[in-house]
């Protein structure tokens, strides 16, 4: 198991066996999330490619359909907030 160090400013180098073996290349980019109290998880991303499928499924979505559900659950909502019987 490499080991690495973070230096002043917070960076940390990846072991270049890591680096090669996932081609992470200058410029990639990485989501990182503290999972345990000494653990942290970092994992490659490609932000492109995710907003072009959210890009992509947006397309597809009924605009009228969810401007009416939105409104279905907004009354719903005021409805219990307020206690209004049906």
């Amino acid at each position: 198991m490499p080991f690495t160090k973070v230096d002043e400013k917070g960076r940390m180098v990846l072991p270049n066996e890591i680096r090669r073996k996932m081609k992470i290349v200058p410029g990639d980019e990485f989501v990182v999330d503290e999972v345990g109290p000494d653990t942290i998880l970092i994992r490659k991303v490609d932000v492109r490619s995710m907003i072009q499928d959210a890009i992509e499924r947006a397309k597809s979505v009924d605009l009228d359909k969810l401007q009416k559900e939105m409104d279905e659950e907004g009354n719903r909502v005021a409805r219990k907030m307020y206690k209004v019987l049906d």
